[in-house]
């Protein structure tokens, strides 16, 4: 008998274990959100001393990637995007598009990193636009797609808010 309760109270402690193992991988395997923001300064190549356009570009909301942890994903995933997709287009056409890693944030001026669904980083991504739309700049968006990335055709660049004080030096299609 008392095998018994022994080798049920083991049995019950490592089922406790496997569910909450169980547990804990499916609530790690759900996705999270996020958007980024990039701040750049925009002038003529020909002209270095013309009147820069700040810039705030958004990206949509995305599904976070799980391959990079989340303090390297500015510096080898974000930056390298936005610059192959996103500025050397703009820089083909004689415009200079000046950012730093520095100018590149996951989620705009908050702390967090993610967001455990899309509405609420879509909530966070206009609240973002709106603060930055008092900031003295134009806001652009641009697509992010890591799986097939083909520079501009993917990024798809585009004005959605122009302030009546900056130029435009650039203006993608619509």
């Amino acid at each position: 008998m008392r095998r018994w309760v022994v080798s049920s109270a083991i049995m019950v402690i490592a089922l406790m274990v496997g569910v909450s193992l169980v547990s804990m991988a499916s609530k790690a395997a759900a996705p999270t959100y996020q958007f980024v923001e990039v701040y750049a300064v925009a002038y003529p190549k020909a002209d270095e001393d013309a009147r820069q356009e700040r810039r705030w570009y958004f990206s949509q909301v995305i599904v976070m990637p799980t391959d990079v942890p989340s303090y390297s994903l500015v510096k080898k995933v974000f930056s390298p995007y936005f610059a192959r997709h996103v500025m050397d287009p703009v820089e083909a056409r004689g415009i200079v598009l000046d950012f730093s890693e520095q100018d590149v944030r996951m989620n705009g001026e908050t702390s967090y990193t993610n967001y455990e669904t899309k509405a609420e980083a879509e909530a966070e991504l206009k609240k973002a636009i709106e603060y930055r739309k008092g900031q003295g700049g134009n806001i652009y968006s641009f697509e992010i797609d890591l799986k097939d990335p083909k520079g501009e055709a993917t990024s798809k660049p585009k004005l959605v808010y122009h302030d009546k004080e900056q130029v435009i030096y650039d203006k993608p299609k619509q």
